[in-house]
């Protein structure tokens, strides 16, 4: 019954039911695990089976430490599926070739490819599900000279061979899948349903309609029209040839008549390229549809769904999909429960994106960059900063957006020592010299008063952008400015000496001059304009209110 509530979405009931049982034994725990597992939840699959363990009432066998090691490679949870990797050795199950290969499989999806060539080299008897899952492996990270090799040493290459070689090139949207998938056709392989779904998204990536045209037509020819992963990829392919119409005349042909998993993949196709199309008005209509006739949402729906609440940003609309999430279970799923933390940070309501975060059980870094950015953006600032030590404290991977974020948050707080510490991990982890962290650090120290490390990080610039003379808007004189890009040869791309002496640029200057205090400056500025007009005498009045004299404040007067 676990299993028919599963396959059914009823993921709640499948959980009562199985809560309810009075002893539960292997084969309960490896169902309940499996369903959470190719239901699209493995983080809900991996706390059920810690659950187990502490439990201690029975001990793991082939057949879950397999459903286990495919939730691992779901959630990227390295860790854990190190630690099955370990049980597996201690309990003499590795003989077992299909444990094995999902032990491969997990490494692989995890992108430990040192681990899962380890493994396969000590799989005693390699069958072509081992060859075929690291020849995969190599292509999806782009290495394909290394999955070339092994499909060569491949004793019997086979049809899976050939799909995981252009599967990884479709990956890395390269157009040489298209000429493999060729190849196989020259060798007289048949090409099947997986093959043709990853032709027509390589050529829905290269923007080849007319091959793409062909591709359908050989579809119809071999048999494979009914098949919702051919139907899917073609939805996609026109989609993404910006064939909206061809897409659906497909979509209305076949999801009336198909099985309701097969169309639920078919829906998602067409919201997928709805909102890929922009037309976000259609994708909420469809959403609304699908509601109402009574399909259950997956993982995808809902991540769709929630990117259509963002562009609309009705309250209402997002309250009714947070509340199906939450009925479905998904609400703590960590790619939805992100996606929900950036819907509520881009809306401002802090508060609820904080109450959703701290109830994650596993945060990636979307939910934390969500909510630094949304904290930040709406005047947080101190709890964006707060949030990013707790990233530093955490071990957890940082990138450049979340760092030029933070540094926007010191520059609105003044907070030279807090700027301070994030250019120490700029350095730290080699951020220094991307232009992006590097003009962040310059807007940083020049609005906390520190012109003389804004100087310093401005001449260190091995390529000096109109941005970065703007960042750097607090030199003595605008007159240097002048002569240091005139050394350079550097100016506002299509502007004129003229254009760049506009009003705008004078009144930023007489402001970046007049809030540390430099009032001499501000003066000769004034003096060097031609027309100072209304914002001039205002950027000064504002500069100069803490810290003007009476002789200036008579002047300005």
């Amino acid at each position: 019954m676990i299993s028919v509530y599963a396959k059914c979405s009823s993921f709640n009931d499948a959980r009562n039911l199985f809560d309810e049982m009075p002893h539960r034994n292997i084969v309960s725990w490896t169902t309940m695990v499996s369903a959470f597992t190719n239901s699209g939840m493995p983080n809900e699959a991996l706390k059920l089976y810690n659950e187990m363990l502490e439990s201690k009432t029975e001990q793991p066998n082939q057949f879950l430490y397999s459903a286990v090691l495919k939730a691992c490679g779901l959630a990227g949870n390295v860790k854990l599926g190190k630690l099955v990797h370990d049980h597996i050795f201690q309990t003499k199950l590795d003989v077992d070739i299909v444990l094995m290969n999902a032990l491969l499989d997990m490494y692989v999806k995890c992108g430990s490819l040192m681990d899962a060539q380890r493994v396969f080299y000590e799989i005693p008897c390699k069958n072509a599900t081992s060859w075929n899952t690291l020849i995969l492996g190599h292509a999806k990270q782009g290495l394909i000279g290394d999955a070339m090799k092994l499909f060569d040493k491949t004793p019997e290459p086979d049809i899976v061979s050939w799909n995981s070689i252009i599967a990884g090139l479709v990956d890395n949207a390269s157009a040489h899948a298209l000429q493999f998938v060729s190849m196989m056709h020259v060798k007289g392989l048949k090409l099947d349903e997986f093959t043709f779904p990853n032709a027509l998204k390589a050529c829905g990536l290269c923007d080849e309609l007319m091959l793409g045209r062909e591709i359908h037509c050989y579809i119809v020819k071999s048999g494979f029209e009914s098949s919702c992963y051919c139907i899917s990829a073609l939805i996609d392919m026109y989609s993404n040839c910006k064939l909206l119409g061809e897409a659906m005349k497909i979509f209305d042909q076949f999801s009336r008549n198909s099985a309701v998993s097969e169309s639920l993949a078919l829906w998602n196709s067409m919201l997928s390229g709805s909102v890929a199309n922009g037309d976000y008005v259609e994708a909420l209509s469809m959403i609304a549809h699908m509601h109402h006739s009574g399909v259950h949402f997956d993982f995808y729906t809902f991540s769709t769904a929630l990117k259509i609440c963002i562009y609309f940003q009705n309250s209402s609309l997002e309250s009714q999909v947070h509340g199906l999430v939450i009925t479905s279970g998904y609400e703590l799923d960590c790619v939805i429960g992100s996606i929900l933390i950036d819907l509520y940070a881009k809306q401002g309501n802090i508060n609820n994106a904080l109450r959703l975060f701290e109830r994650l059980p596993d945060k990636d870094v979307v939910a934390w960059s969500s909510l630094i950015a949304g904290c930040a953006r709406f005047g947080s600032d101190k709890l964006a900063f707060s949030l990013f030590m707790d990233m530093i404290h955490l071990d957890l991977q940082i990138d450049h957006f979340v760092i030029s974020i933070v540094l926007k948050a010191c520059s609105s707080l003044a907070s030279h020592q807090r700027g301070k510490q994030v250019h120490a991990l700029c350095l730290k982890k080699g951020y220094e010299a991307e232009r992006v962290i590097t003009t962040a650090l310059i807007d940083m120290y020049a609005k906390c008063g520190d012109i003389q490390d804004a100087l310093a990080l401005f001449d260190c610039l091995s390529e000096i952008d109109t941005m970065s003379w703007t960042t750097l808007g607090m030199w003595d004189s605008l007159s240097k400015v002048r002569e240091a890009v005139k050394k350079v040869g550097k100016k506002g791309a299509g502007k004129s000496w003229i254009e760049i002496s506009s009003s705008t640029s004078w009144n930023a200057f007489i402001l970046g001059h007049a809030k540390p205090g430099l009032n001499g400056g501000v003066l000769k500025l004034i003096y060097q304009i031609l027309e100072p007009d209304c914002v001039s005498w205002n950027s000064m009045v504002a500069g100069l209110v803490d810290n003007a004299s009476p002789h200036e404040l008579k002047f300005v007067s």
